[in-house]
């Protein structure tokens, strides 16, 4: 029978087949739209999804071609059995069974190489470029950053001859290949006979290719046109923000300036408004330590000291454990510094740039006469800011004080707290918590390279004795089946790519106060964090070795003693 008519029921209108082949029909009266509708909007995706894969599979270093034949063939498959089941309906599920069966296989099949984390970041900057799109465009060329003024005006390429293609060229030199590599800072400081670039990816500097003095001083000129700063005046701070978009990703920049001995200094933030926007879930913390991070906060009362060492993530945790109190139903402010990010339903009081101890104090004792249920402090400094804080958070008056603190550890920040206090008593009486992070990197999961440990390393480490497999960076260039190098389009041949948290908990309960207030030992001090259960910060990030995330050369990098 031929296919056509076996198909009549499903695009065709109703009616017996016989009575089709036996009487004349009007012209169109043979298709039904809405079912070629509902047949199109299921090829069409598919058709794109195709080629996504297309392009994605060489992204994630799968075999392009072999993929493309089988979900092509797929797709044909599909068409045949679509045409020759009976009933539109079964047909119609035959469709999505075989798409959604190439889906699951094709997602399968890139989580085991490269995983899946990336695919949410791909789809989050397709959706905004679809909810966000005002018809401005760059007129950089493809793999160049296109540059927009503080106006949100594209800024044209100029002519070849024109007086500001040079500073033009040196600024795509400065910020390209940094922005493609997602970094988060640029900092370009003139020195002697040239200028510094030097650009930041998850907290680890890598060193750019030089530029002149006359060439940095052009580009910076460029720069803070677009950032509506007086681009005349070299000496004093100036800050502005313009925007950049590089290979679909849209980047808002922070430009700032400031004169030296050796002429003007810039540095360049990215995305500064979306650096501490993490959850309390979001942070990398096991799953007993958020258990009891957040059992803490849903109690009312008591100092927790929130720490870290510089660059450790400290303002990024401080903001999420703030978070997790309901700024609408409780009354929430802080004391910082420099409030580094506008926190919804919070008041932010900001301590002016050199403000002494006795300014702090008293700023203190403002905030604290605000009655507030929640105060979170930045930086202590003056014994009687500690003091005050320590009485108000204690007691029965179920007041919460987060206090900031740069510490090594929450021992370290234990002994930071009871010295600034001045008060062993005062000071731990009202102390409920103590946690101490750090960040490092995780291994690009698309080029990490997997080795068998041997047992006396496992030993060393005091690592799972049946872990059999970790990763470490490669030492050697991805290869295509040719043997050419190739680079990892995951990281960009950083070998590393994103950054997890890990963590020290320790809960201050009534052993804890005695071991201290009797002047305990450091020995019974950490005997009792391991009644605990507690995890030292070296057994946090080895478990993150364990699970593949990272490697141990990376975490000896970042347990490094400072100055060692």
């Amino acid at each position: 029978m031929d296919l056509a008519l076996l198909r009549g029921d499903m695009l065709f209108g109703d009616g017996a087949l016989g009575g089709l082949l036996a009487q004349a029909v009007e012209v169109g009266g043979y298709v039904s739209i809405w079912k070629s509708v509902v047949v199109v909007l299921i090829l069409l995706p598919w058709a794109r999804l195709l080629s996504w894969a297309d392009k994605d599979a060489v992204h994630a270093h799968l075999p392009r071609i072999a993929l493309n034949s089988i979900l092509l063939g797929g797709l044909i498959v599909a068409l045949f059995l679509f045409l020759l089941v009976p009933g539109f309906w079964l047909g119609l599920l035959v469709l999505l069974v075989i798409l959604g069966g190439e889906i699951s296989a094709y997602l399968g099949l890139r989580s085991k190489a490269v995983g899946l984390g990336d695919l949410k970041k791909q789809f989050n900057d397709w959706l905004g470029g679809l909810t966000k799109r005002d018809g401005k465009t760059g007129s950089a060329t493809a793999g160049q950053v296109a540059l927009y003024d503080r106006k949100g005006q594209a800024m044209a390429v100029p002519e070849a001859e024109a007086p500001n293609r040079l500073a033009y060229d040196v600024t795509q030199s400065i910020l390209t290949g940094a922005l493609q590599k997602n970094a988060e800072q640029i900092d370009c400081v003139p020195e002697r006979d040239a200028a510094a670039v030097k650009y930041y990816v998850d907290g680890v500097g890598y060193t750019s290719a030089s530029i002149s003095k006359q060439e940095l001083a052009l580009a910076t000129e460029y720069l803070k046109l677009a950032a509506g700063l007086d681009f005349a005046e070299r000496r004093k701070p100036q800050e502005g923000t313009l925007k950049a978009s590089v290979d679909g990703r849209k980047i808002e920049l922070t430009l700032q300036t400031a004169g030296s001995a050796s002429g003007e200094v810039i540095r360049l933030l990215a995305d500064v408004k979306k650096l501490h926007q993490q959850r309390l879930g979001d942070l990398g913390l096991t799953s007993d330590q958020l258990q009891a991070l957040t059992t803490t906060v849903q109690e009312p009362g008591g100092v927790v000291i929130v720490s870290a060492p510089k660059d450790h993530g400290l303002t990024t945790m401080f903001y999420a454990i703030l978070r997790e109190h309901d700024a609408f139903l409780t009354h929430i402010q802080t004391l910082e510094h420099s409030p580094d990010q506008d926190l919804e339903g919070i008041t932010q009081n900001k301590l002016p740039h050199g403000t002494n101890p006795s300014e702090e104090t008293r700023q203190t004792e403002w905030v604290i006469s605000q009655e507030v249920d929640v105060l979170g402090i930045s930086r202590v400094e003056a014994t009687e800011t500690a003091q005050a804080l320590a009485k108000y958070a204690g007691g029965r008056t179920n007041k919460r004080v987060y206090v900031g603190m740069r510490a090594s550890s929450t021992f370290e920040a234990i002994a930071r707290w009871r010295k600034l206090v001045g008060d062993d008593k005062l000071a731990m009486a009202s102390l409920r918590m103590v946690i101490n992070g750090r960040v490092l990197r995780k291994l690009c999961s698309a080029c990490k390279v997997p080795f068998t440990p041997d047992a006396s390393m496992l030993r060393k480490l005091n690592l799972n004795s049946e872990v059999s497999q970790l990763y470490q960076a490669r030492s050697e260039p991805l290869r295509n089946e040719k043997g050419e190098p190739i680079p990892c389009n995951f990281c960009h041949d950083l070998r590393y790519k994103g950054r997890v948290g890990f963590y020290e908990l320790l809960t201050v309960n009534d052993r804890i106060r005695e071991v201290i207030l009797t002047g305990g030992s450091n020995e019974q001090l950490k005997a009792a964090f391991r009644k605990q259960r507690g995890q030292y910060l070296q057994e946090s990030a080895l478990k993150l070795v364990e699970a593949g995330e990272t490697s141990i050369q990376e975490v000896l990098r970042v347990l490094k003693p400072v100055g060692g």
